[in-house]
């Protein structure tokens, strides 16, 4: 049976959303439960707003929580594709560092119980401290866009994985079953790029009054 660090060996070629570093690292690294901290928050959502060009906090908030909860995704998923068992992502023993982007580290990885392990401890407990920036609806349709979204990196060998956390009652809801549409929008029409992903509640971009934006 593989170790967990082969595991994310292996998965980290398909692409830069899999990578997870290993071994030693210096205090430059914080725990990822370091992200429910307001300020640690807050100041992500300031760089992410500047970044974007956008002024609604909200707006930035969504965003940079949709690409984190895609990576951490990336890494159970694939994990399990390719070892049937998911690496633990435990908040305060995963790290993360900012280097014009998130990367993350696991000093010593081994394998998880089961795969709700990540909503239990690393999602859920960041969308209840980020839901005081943009309300939870649209970070819980953030995860499950990003769990398909990672499923569908991997292939069909994700598929029986993504089915089954997709029925997990946090997610259930999130999208629904017969159009394959979010219930909640990701807030990307409101930035200046503008659009509507194609999973979106909505088919257009709702109109926004310049007023809203300032």
């Amino acid at each position: 049976m593989p170790e967990a660090d082969e595991t994310l060996d292996r998965i980290a070629a398909r692409s830069a959303f899999f990578r997870v570093g290993t071994g030693a690292v210096d205090d430059t690294w914080r725990p990822t439960s370091a992200l429910r901290d307001p300020a640690v928050r807050d100041a992500l959502v300031a760089a992410t707003a500047e970044r974007m060009g956008v002024t609604e906090a909200r707006v930035a908030a969504s965003t940079w929580f949709f690409g984190y909860v895609a990576r951490l995704w990336s890494v159970t998923v694939g994990s399990l594709a390719d070892a049937g068992r998911c690496v633990r992502l435990d908040p305060d023993e995963l790290l993360w560092r900012d280097d014009s982007g998130v990367r993350l580290h696991l000093a010593d990885p081994e394998f998880g119980d089961t795969a709700t392990e990540l909503l239990d401890f690393q999602i859920e407990p960041l969308v209840e401290a980020w839901s005081e920036v943009v309300a939870a609806g649209p970070l819980w349709g953030n995860t499950a866009s990003a769990l398909i979204g990672a499923g569908r990196m991997i292939g069909p060998e994700a598929e029986p994985h993504v089915a089954a956390l997709l029925s997990d009652p946090r997610l259930a809801d999130a999208v629904d079953p017969r159009t394959g549409r979010r219930r909640s929008c990701c807030l990307f029409y409101r930035t200046p790029a503008g659009g509507v992903c194609g999973d979106c509640v909505f088919p257009t971009p709702p109109e926004v009054r310049p007023t809203e934006l300032a």
